[in-house]
């Protein structure tokens, strides 16, 4: 499974798909405060997991039951503490009387995505998530919760000014990427292996702190060259000085996904 390595053979193609700035909750990371919506999982949730070499998590789980669970390694302490993504897991869920289940999970950090499943328990009293990823070849366990004195607000709209301007990322291959925000969601990107690509952020249509995102990949060295990824980006103020941007991404069949993060 995915959690248990980086992604190093997508490349430049989905490299630049999620900058994953999802610092957060448990172990003493920052970015991630979880607000739940009565009677559902939804809300943002960071923690640690048990299983894989990646030992801490971020989880978004929206409106419509999709979610997007970002594994890596945290480093920093306090507000400032940042996750360096490894990979990510996808899927859609399904929320009923604390119960959380998907049968559509998959783990991009593995190439091509390898199926997975996911069950968990979440409280919306406490704000907290716990449960499993499995798929055939590993078991991940999972628990977290909300952040103290977290700066990011899940139930605000997120706001173009947030994200408009220049993000210098890593991506989950390695490869350095800089984006460039236009002031209107539109961005452009060119990675240090020479592919260039664009896209664009909307803020999401529920009112969430979520952008929905598009992105179309130039030719070769692209790794899906011509081809287009959609996803998710999130802006997380750390400190009132510093702040991590997450974009991620999947292309249209689900074989492949990447995340990416940066701060500023």
């Amino acid at each position: 499974m995915g959690w248990t390595m980086k992604s190093t053979i997508i490349a430049s193609a989905l490299v630049a798909g999620l900058l994953a700035g999802c610092g957060g909750g448990g172990g003493g990371s920052t970015t991630t405060a979880a607000v739940v919506t009565t009677g559902t999982a939804e809300g943002v949730y960071s923690g640690t997991s048990t299983g894989g070499t990646s030992p801490a998590f971020t989880m978004l789980v929206l409106e419509n039951g999709d979610f997007w669970t970002l594994y890596g390694t945290r480093s920093g302490s306090g507000s400032s503490a940042t996750l360096s993504v490894a990979g990510l897991i996808q899927g859609t869920g399904t929320s009923n009387n604390g119960s959380f289940t998907s049968s559509t999970a998959k783990d991009f950090g593995s190439v091509p995505a390898i199926s997975a499943t996911a069950a968990a328990t979440y409280n919306t009293t406490a704000q907290t998530i716990s449960g499993t990823f499995t798929a055939p070849a590993a078991t991940i366990t999972f628990s977290g919760g909300p952040t103290a004195g977290s700066l990011y607000n899940y139930s605000t709209p997120a706001t173009l000014s947030s994200i408009a301007g220049s993000w210098t990322t890593t991506s989950t291959s390695g490869e350095t990427i800089t984006v460039t925000v236009a002031s209107v969601g539109t961005f452009t990107a060119v990675g240090t292996s020479g592919c260039h690509f664009t896209g664009t952020a909307t803020p999401r249509a529920s009112g969430k702190n979520v952008f929905n995102t598009t992105m179309t990949f130039g030719p070769a060295p692209c790794g899906l060259p011509n081809q287009t990824a959609s996803g998710i980006a999130v802006v997380y103020p750390l400190t009132s000085s510093l702040t991590q941007v997450i974009f991620a991404q999947v292309d249209s069949t689900r074989s492949y996904g990447s995340a990416a993060f940066g701060t500023r």
